[in-house]
């Protein structure tokens, strides 16, 4: 009468959470797309802008602000290259943030540099506009 109580069946371990494998999913996907147009139009604008500011004379090299021979700029001498520097820089960072938007699209890693990209293309480019 010593017999033992059947031991209770084990119960199996739970099933691993599926794995993470960490890309983008397919709305992020599209959004990606669709910044990326937003954002390399963006840079165009900005460096078209700082073409034709590096291009553009000073007004005060033209005989003045209230009497200029052709269009000019009213700037200072120091904030023009100061606004160009900014300016080419911001512009070519916001095309390598279009291009890591569409890196994005394509391979679904790299959202984050992405978004770096892009907050240091809008810093830089804003600044250069509020100096120039």
């Amino acid at each position: 009468m010593n017999e033992r109580p059947p031991e209770p069946a084990a119960m199996p371990a739970p099933a691993p959470p599926p794995a993470d494998d960490g890309k983008a999913s397919g709305a992020m996907r599209a959004l990606a797309v669709l910044l990326a147009l937003i954002i390399g139009f963006g840079a165009a604008i900005v460096i078209a802008v700082m073409v034709d500011l590096g291009s553009s004379p000073r007004c005060d090299e033209v005989g003045g602000a209230l009497a200029p021979t052709e269009d000019c700029y009213d700037i200072s001498s120091t904030a023009k290259p100061i606004s160009l520097a900014l300016g080419w820089v911001g512009g070519v960072l916001g095309v390598l943030a279009a291009l890591a938007f569409l890196r994005l699209c394509i391979l679904g890693v790299g959202g984050r540099l992405a978004a770096q990209l892009t907050a240091a293309a809008v810093v830089l480019s804003a600044l250069a506009i509020a100096i120039g």
